[in-house]
C-alpha cells in the first residue's frame, strides 16, 4: 500500500540537511556553573557542566570532589545537536542537584576529564550561600502523571512541563527523556504545545510535552524526566496573550540548557487472579461493544463467512488486546490481522445452526474487577455437501423445487493403496527423515578428515609408502620364485627406497643406498642389515659400471632383505 505524504512533505525531504560534524578535535571546550549561583541555606541549586563533544566520548567521573558543607545529590546527563554554520555540532551536559546547609562561599575547583582522546579542563564554579540572599528561582521541569496507583499494563498519561521563567520567556523542549525502569513510554503518540498549567493554585504559562506510559513490572517504580530547553529560531520575538498574562517566545538561535525533574513514585499492582473471566487477553479499561455483523447467514460447508465487531474505548488511556480465535470442532476460525477487527468462520459440517461465541473479557481498573465482552453467537443456515458450487436462488414461492441427488459412480476404480494410514505415520517415513541428517553427518566427517590430512601431509605419505611397499614385496616374492636374481635386486632396492622416502620427504626413485643406511640405527648400519643394503645397492647400481658383479649368490639374501625391510617398515 503506497504511503501518502502530507502536503509539502516531499519538498521538505529534498531540502539539503546540514552535515554532522563528528571530527574529534583537540579544541574541546567546557563550561561549569551553578544555576542559580546565589541561594539561601537549605535551598536547592544545580551544578551544570557542558562540553561540546559527544556523550559516549566523555569519561565522566563517578564522584566529583565538593567542598565540605556542599551536598551533591542525584544528577542527569544528556546530549543534543546544535546547528552552527552549515553543520551539526554535539553538545553534552552533566547536571547534579546541590544543597548547602550553611552559609558560605563554596567553590568546586577545576578538574580534567578525558574527552575525544584528550584531557579537557572543566573550569571552577562558585556558589554564594547567604541568608540575606533573595529567594532562589530554580529552573526545573515538572513531571505530572495522571495517576500514581496503577495496575500492571495500565496506560497512564505523562506530562513534562517547562514553565516560563521570571522574564516570561517561553521555550520549547528538545530531547525529552524518561529515566527509570519498569515502564515503557510511547514514542509515537506524543505531542508538544504551549499551554496553561495550574501550579499551587496559580495559573502559569508553560511548554508541555505529553505522552503515554505503560508499566511493565509490578511493585514500586520511580520515574524522572529530563530535557533540553530550547528557544525557537525566529527572526524576532513572538508574544502570546493568555489568561496568565502575555508570554514572549524569544527569537534568535536557541541556547540549550539541560533540565531535570523531581522523581515521581508509582505503585504498580499485579492484576488480581480471582474473578478472571474466560477470554481475557490483557485488555484494560472501560469499553463499549456494538452488535456484531455477519456478512451472510446462508452458506454451505467450506464456504467462509466474515464476522465484524466493534469494541470502542469509553475512556482515554485504555489498553486493547483483541480476542483470540477459539477452537471449535465444527468450525475453522481465523482472526483478522490488526488493525482490522473481525473473524472468518468456515463451517465444517451442515449440522451447525449458530456461529460459535468468541469469549472475551476486560479488566476495569476503576472498579478493580473483570467484566464480560463476549461476542455472542449468531444464527446461520449451512447447506450440506454434494451441492453445486453456485446455489440456485430459492424462495418460499417455489412449490416443487428440484430434488437433490448424488453424482453417479465412477466407471473405473482409482489408484489403489496398501493402507489408509498416512505416510507420515508409517515406520519408514521416520527413517526417510533421518537420511538427510545422516548424510550431512557423513559429509561433515569427510570434510573434517580432509582438513586434518591437509594439515598433516606426512600421514598421507606414510600411508602411500606402506601401500607401495606391499606391492613391491609381492613382486619380490615372484622374482625369488622365478629364480630371477636381476629382478630380485631391482625390487629389493625399490622396496628399500619406498620404505625410507617419507622420512626425507622425497621421491623414492631419487634415493640411494646411503639414504637407506641413514634410517638404520648404528647397530644396524654396522651389522647384517647394513651389509645387505650395501650389497643390494652395489648390484643395483652396477648397471652403470663397466664390469657388472656376479649375481649368483644374490637370491641367498632373501631372508636378510626381508628382515631389513621389516625394520624399515616399523618406522613408517
Amino acid at each position: 500500500m503506497p504511503v501518502q505524504l502530507p502536503p509539502g512533505a516531499a519538498a521538505q525531504i529534498m531540502v539539503p540537511q546540514p552535515a554532522v560534524d563528528v571530527s574529534e578535535s583537540e579544541n574541546v571546550s567546557a563550561t561549569a556553573e551553578f544555576d542559580p549561583p546565589v541561594v539561601r541555606p537549605g535551598e536547592k541549586t544545580f551544578y551544570r557542566v557542558t562540553l561540546d563533544a559527544t556523550e559516549n566520548s566523555i569519561l565522566w567521573p563517578d564522584k566529583i570532589d565538593a567542598p565540605p558543607g556542599l551536598a551533591l545529590g542525584p544528577g542527569v546527563h544528556g546530549q543534543i545537536s546544535r546547528v552552527e554554520g552549515n553543520k551539526f555540532h554535539p553538545l553534552t551536559s552533566f547536571v547534579c542537584e546541590v544543597t548547602a546547609a550553611a552559609e558560605g562561599h563554596f567553590t568546586i575547583t577545576n578538574f580534567t576529564v578525558p574527552a575525544v582522546g584528550h584531557s579537557v579542563e572543566v573550569p571552577a564554579a562558585t556558589l554564594d550561600v547567604s541568608a540575606g540572599n533573595p529567594p532562589a528561582s530554580v529552573r526545573q521541569l515538572w513531571l505530572e502523571v495522571s495517576r500514581t496507583n496503577l495496575f500492571f499494563g495500565q496506560p497512564f498519561r505523562v506530562r513534562v512541563i517547562l514553565p516560563v521563567g521570571p522574564d516570561n520567556r517561553l521555550e520549547a523542549l528538545r530531547e525529552v527523556q524518561f529515566n527509570g525502569s519498569g515502564y515503557m513510554t510511547d514514542k509515537i503518540v506524543t505531542h508538544q504545545y504551549p499551554g496553561t498549567v495550574n501550579r499551587d493554585g496559580r495559573q502559569k504559562q508553560a511548554w508541555i510535552y505529553e505522552t503515554i506510559a505503560t508499566p511493565l513490572a509490578a511493585g514500586p517504580l520511580v520515574m524522572t524526566a529530563q530535557g533540553f530547553s530550547a528557544g525557537s529560531d525566529f527572526s524576532g520575538p513572538i508574544t502570546i496573550s493568555g489568561q496568565a498574562g502575555p508570554v514572549m517566545i524569544a527569537g534568535g538561535p536557541p541556547k540549550y540548557v539541560l533540565l531535570g525533574s523531581e522523581a515521581v513514585r508509582l505503585n504498580v499492582r499485579p492484576l488480581p487472579a480471582e474473578g478472571e473471566l474466560p477470554g481475557f487477553t490483557g485488555a484494560l479499561g472501560k469499553f463499549e461493544q456494538d452488535k456484531p455483523l455477519l456478512s451472510t447467514n446462508r452458506l454451505r460447508v467450506g464456504e467462509p463467512v466474515h464476522l465484524e465487531y466493534e469494541i470502542r474505548p469509553a475512556t482515554n488511556y485504555t489498553r486493547f488486546v483483541p480476542p483470540e480465535a477459539p477452537r471449535s470442532q465444527n468450525w475453522q476460525i481465523i482472526a483478522d490481522q490488526p488493525p482490522a477487527s473481525g473473524f472468518t468462520f468456515i463451517p465444517l459440517t451442515d449440522e451447525v445452526t449458530n456461529t460459535p461465541a468468541i469469549p472475551f473479557s476486560a479488566f476495569d481498573p476503576a472498579a478493580e474487577k473483570y467484566y464480560d465482552l463476549t461476542i455472542p453467537a449468531l444464527p446461520v443456515t449451512v447447506a450440506g455437501d454434494g451441492l453445486p458450487v453456485q446455489l440456485p436462488a430459492w424462495s418460499a414461492d417455489d412449490k416443487n423445487p428440484a430434488p437433490l441427488k448424488l453424482s453417479g459412480l465412477a466407471m473405473t476404480p482409482g489408484t489403489s493403496v496398501a493402507s489408509l494410514k498416512p505416510l507420515q505415520l508409517q515406520g519408514w517415513f521416520l527413517f526417510l527423515q533421518i537420511l538427510p541428517v545422516y548424510g550431512f553427518y557423513l559429509l561433515w566427517q569427510w570434510d573434517k578428515r580432509r582438513r586434518f590430512l591437509e594439515a598433516h601431509p606426512e600421514i598421507v605419505r606414510r600411508r602411500k609408502a606402506r601401500r607401495d611397499l606391499r606391492r613391491e614385496k609381492v613382486k619380490l616374492q615372484e622374482a625369488v620364485s622365478a629364480g630371477d636374481a636381476g629382478k630380485f635386486v631391482q625390487h629389493a632396492a625399490a622396496a628399500m627406497r619406498i620404505a625410507v622416502a617419507p622420512h626425507f620427504p622425497a621421491d623414492a626413485q631419487a634415493l640411494v643406498g646411503g639414504d637407506v643406511l641413514s634410517q638404520l640405527d648404528e647397530a644396524g648400519r654396522g651389522g647384517q642389515a647394513g651389509e645387505t643394503v650395501r650389497k643390494i645397492f652395489a648390484v643395483a647400481d652396477a648397471q652403470f659400471a663397466a664390469t657388472p658383479p656376479a649375481r649368483a649368490d644374490l637370491l641367498a639374501l632373501q631372508a636378510a632383505v626381508e628382515t631389513t625391510l621389516q625394520k624399515l617398515e616399523e618406522k613408517l
